[in-house]
C-alpha cells in the first residue's frame, strides 16, 4: 500500500500536474486587478524559474555525474530505471522553482506548493532514484532561480507587465 503511494507520489506526473494546475487556477485567483496581476506575475515568474532551473541542472549533469543509489546499493526501486545523473534533481528544482515563484508572490498558494514539492522529492528519495543531498541540491538551483527571476531581475518584472497587458488587450478586443 505505501508502495503504491510513493509510486503516485514520485511519478513524473501526478504532483508535476498539480503545481501546473496550481498555477493555472492561481492565473485566473483573485479579487482586484492588482491581485490578479501580482498572482500572474508569479505564475510567469514559475514559468521561467522552471526554465532556467531546468537548463542549470541540465549543464550541471553534463559537468558532473552522479550515479543513483540503486547503482550501487540494494533499494526497492519504484520507479523505472533513469539513466541520467542523480545530482542535482531535476525535478526538485522543478517543484522548489514554482513553489519559491509562486510563494513570492502569494504565500497561500506558495505554502500549498512547498507542501507538494516536498512531497516529490521525499517520495523520490523513498523510492530509490534520488540521494536527500540530490533533493536539497535540486531545490537550492530552484529556490535560487526562482528568488533571482521574481525578485533580483527587473527585466522580467517589466516583461511580466507588458505579457499582462498585452494579453489582456487581446482577450478584451
Amino acid at each position: 500500500m505505501l508502495d503504491n503511494i510513493v509510486r503516485f507520489l514520485m511519478n513524473d506526473y501526478a504532483l508535476t500536474t498539480a503545481l501546473v494546475l496550481l498555477l493555472l487556477a492561481l492565473w485566473f485567483a483573485g479579487e482586484s486587478p492588482e491581485t490578479r496581476a501580482r498572482n500572474q506575475r508569479g505564475v510567469l515568474s514559475a514559468i521561467a524559474s522552471m526554465f532556467l532551473g531546468n537548463l542549470i541542472v541540465k549543464a550541471m549533469n553534463l559537468a558532473f555525474y552522479r550515479y543513483r543509489p540503486f547503482a550501487f546499493n540494494e533499494v526497492t526501486l519504484l520507479f523505472y530505471y533513469p539513466s541520467d545523473s542523480s545530482f542535482p534533481s531535476n525535478a526538485a528544482c522543478v517543484g522548489f522553482a514554482i513553489a519559491t515563484a509562486v510563494w513570492l508572490h502569494n504565500r497561500t498558494a506558495g505554502w500549498i506548493s512547498y507542501l507538494l514539492a516536498l512531497l516529490l522529492g521525499v517520495s523520490r528519495v523513498v523510492g530509490g532514484v534520488h540521494y536527500p543531498s540530490d533533493i536539497l541540491g535540486g531545490a537550492v538551483v530552484g529556490v535560487t532561480v526562482a528568488y533571482l527571476v521574481a525578485i533580483k531581475t527587473p527585466l522580467f518584472s517589466r516583461l511580466w507587465s507588458v505579457i499582462i497587458r498585452k494579453l489582456r488587450q487581446l482577450l478584451l478586443a
